[in-house]
Protein backbone atom coordinates (compact mmCIF):
# COMPACT_ATOMS: atom_id res chain seq x y z
CA UNK A 1 0.00 0.00 0.00
CA UNK A 2 1.21 3.74 -0.63
CA UNK A 3 1.87 5.28 1.96
CA UNK A 4 -0.19 8.84 2.50
CA UNK A 5 3.31 10.22 4.28
CA UNK A 6 4.92 13.38 2.17
CA UNK A 7 8.43 14.04 2.78
CA UNK A 8 9.65 17.69 3.56
CA UNK A 9 11.28 19.63 1.21
CA UNK A 10 9.06 21.20 -1.12
CA UNK A 11 8.28 21.38 -4.70
CA UNK A 12 10.82 21.53 -7.35
CA UNK A 13 8.34 21.18 -10.50
CA UNK A 14 4.34 21.67 -11.19
CA UNK A 15 3.16 20.59 -14.51
CA UNK A 16 -0.95 22.55 -14.16
CA UNK A 17 -3.59 21.06 -16.74
CA UNK A 18 -6.88 22.50 -17.10
CA UNK A 19 -9.21 20.50 -14.81
CA UNK A 20 -10.59 18.34 -17.61
CA UNK A 21 -7.02 17.52 -18.55
CA UNK A 22 -7.30 13.63 -17.60
CA UNK A 23 -7.91 11.54 -19.80
CA UNK A 24 -7.57 8.52 -18.27
CA UNK A 25 -6.35 7.66 -14.12
CA UNK A 26 -6.02 3.79 -12.75
CA UNK A 27 -5.94 3.82 -8.98
CA UNK A 28 -4.35 0.94 -7.22
CA UNK A 29 -3.05 0.99 -3.74
CA UNK A 30 0.48 1.14 -5.09
CA UNK A 31 -0.48 4.92 -6.66
CA UNK A 32 -1.88 6.11 -9.82
CA UNK A 33 -1.30 5.69 -13.40
CA UNK A 34 -2.15 8.95 -15.22
CA UNK A 35 -2.68 10.40 -18.33
CA UNK A 36 -3.14 14.08 -19.40
CA UNK A 37 -4.68 15.63 -22.73
CA UNK A 38 -2.64 18.72 -23.65
CA UNK A 39 0.27 20.49 -22.93
CA UNK A 40 0.51 21.20 -19.40
CA UNK A 41 1.87 25.04 -18.21
CA UNK A 42 4.89 24.61 -16.34
CA UNK A 43 7.17 27.41 -14.93
CA UNK A 44 10.71 27.15 -14.28
CA UNK A 45 10.32 27.50 -10.42
CA UNK A 46 12.88 29.17 -7.64
CA UNK A 47 14.72 27.11 -5.59
CA UNK A 48 13.28 26.22 -2.10
CA UNK A 49 10.90 28.37 -2.22
CA UNK A 50 7.52 26.27 -3.82
CA UNK A 51 5.55 23.63 -1.28
CA UNK A 52 3.07 21.12 -1.01
CA UNK A 53 0.79 20.49 2.19
CA UNK A 54 -2.16 17.93 2.89
CA UNK A 55 -3.68 18.78 6.07
CA UNK A 56 -5.96 16.24 7.82
CA UNK A 57 -9.37 16.99 9.40
CA UNK A 58 -11.97 14.98 11.28
CA UNK A 59 -15.49 16.14 12.50
CA UNK A 60 -18.33 13.90 13.38
CA UNK A 61 -16.74 11.41 11.66
CA UNK A 62 -16.35 13.01 8.46
CA UNK A 63 -12.68 13.70 7.53
CA UNK A 64 -11.55 16.33 4.97
CA UNK A 65 -8.13 17.03 3.50
CA UNK A 66 -6.95 20.03 2.74
CA UNK A 67 -4.59 20.12 -0.58
CA UNK A 68 -2.38 23.52 -0.71
CA UNK A 69 -0.01 24.32 -3.45
CA UNK A 70 2.28 26.93 -2.79
CA UNK A 71 4.80 27.85 -5.90
CA UNK A 72 6.75 31.01 -6.68
CA UNK A 73 8.86 32.12 -9.70
CA UNK A 74 10.95 34.95 -11.11
CA UNK A 75 8.45 36.99 -12.10
CA UNK A 76 10.24 37.22 -15.75
CA UNK A 77 9.83 33.87 -16.06
CA UNK A 78 5.83 33.60 -14.50
CA UNK A 79 5.03 35.61 -17.49
CA UNK A 80 2.37 32.55 -18.48
CA UNK A 81 0.95 32.53 -14.55
CA UNK A 82 -0.14 36.76 -15.16
CA UNK A 83 -2.35 36.05 -18.64
CA UNK A 84 -5.53 36.69 -17.80
CA UNK A 85 -7.39 33.36 -19.85
CA UNK A 86 -4.95 31.38 -17.23
CA UNK A 87 -6.22 33.11 -14.19
CA UNK A 88 -10.09 33.12 -14.63
CA UNK A 89 -9.52 29.36 -15.91
CA UNK A 90 -7.37 28.48 -12.75
CA UNK A 91 -9.78 30.55 -10.14
CA UNK A 92 -13.33 29.26 -11.83
CA UNK A 93 -12.91 25.95 -13.02
CA UNK A 94 -9.25 24.87 -11.24
CA UNK A 95 -6.54 22.94 -12.33
CA UNK A 96 -5.20 19.17 -11.70
CA UNK A 97 -1.29 19.28 -11.24
CA UNK A 98 1.14 17.00 -10.94
CA UNK A 99 3.66 17.84 -8.64
CA UNK A 100 7.94 16.69 -8.55
CA UNK A 101 8.88 17.17 -4.58
CA UNK A 102 12.47 17.52 -3.78
CA UNK A 103 12.83 13.63 -3.63
CA UNK A 104 11.88 13.33 -7.09
CA UNK A 105 8.33 11.55 -6.07
CA UNK A 106 5.38 12.72 -8.06
CA UNK A 107 2.08 13.29 -6.90
CA UNK A 108 -0.94 13.54 -8.59
CA UNK A 109 -3.50 17.15 -7.06
CA UNK A 110 -6.60 18.18 -7.54
CA UNK A 111 -7.87 14.44 -9.04
CA UNK A 112 -9.23 11.84 -6.94
CA UNK A 113 -10.32 8.43 -7.23
CA UNK A 114 -13.82 9.33 -5.08
CA UNK A 115 -14.11 12.61 -7.00
CA UNK A 116 -12.50 12.62 -10.21
CA UNK A 117 -11.76 16.31 -11.41
CA UNK A 118 -14.88 17.51 -9.20
CA UNK A 119 -12.77 18.94 -6.56
CA UNK A 120 -9.89 20.80 -8.51
CA UNK A 121 -6.97 22.71 -6.83
CA UNK A 122 -8.73 26.00 -7.68
CA UNK A 123 -6.62 28.95 -7.48
CA UNK A 124 -6.71 30.48 -4.12
CA UNK A 125 -4.33 33.30 -4.10
CA UNK A 126 -1.77 35.60 -6.32
CA UNK A 127 1.17 37.68 -4.87
CA UNK A 128 3.35 39.32 -7.84
CA UNK A 129 6.32 41.75 -6.21
CA UNK A 130 8.22 44.75 -7.86
CA UNK A 131 10.46 44.44 -4.91
CA UNK A 132 11.58 47.67 -2.65
CA UNK A 133 15.00 47.95 -3.65
CA UNK A 134 17.59 47.25 -5.98
CA UNK A 135 18.73 43.82 -4.99
CA UNK A 136 14.90 42.65 -4.41
CA UNK A 137 14.18 39.63 -6.61
CA UNK A 138 10.85 40.20 -8.29
CA UNK A 139 8.55 36.79 -7.81
CA UNK A 140 5.45 35.25 -8.66
CA UNK A 141 3.39 33.31 -5.75
CA UNK A 142 0.45 31.56 -6.45
CA UNK A 143 -1.64 29.65 -3.87
CA UNK A 144 -4.03 26.97 -5.10
CA UNK A 145 -6.30 24.86 -2.71
CA UNK A 146 -8.78 21.69 -2.83
CA UNK A 147 -10.37 20.18 -0.73
CA UNK A 148 -10.83 16.28 -0.35
CA UNK A 149 -11.88 13.12 1.33
CA UNK A 150 -8.60 11.34 0.08
CA UNK A 151 -4.68 12.26 0.39
CA UNK A 152 -3.02 12.95 -3.10
CA UNK A 153 -1.61 9.85 -5.18
CA UNK A 154 1.63 8.98 -5.75
CA UNK A 155 2.42 8.94 -10.11
CA UNK A 156 3.79 5.49 -10.42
Amino acid sequence: MASSYKPVGGVKRALLYPADAVKTALFSSEGCQVQFLGIPIEVELMEDKSSYEECAESSKGQVKITHTLHIVSDRDKAKRWLETDFLERASADGVVAQVVLADDRRLLLGYSSVFGNEQPLRLESLKSTSGTTLHDRPYVALRFVAHDTEFSCEVI
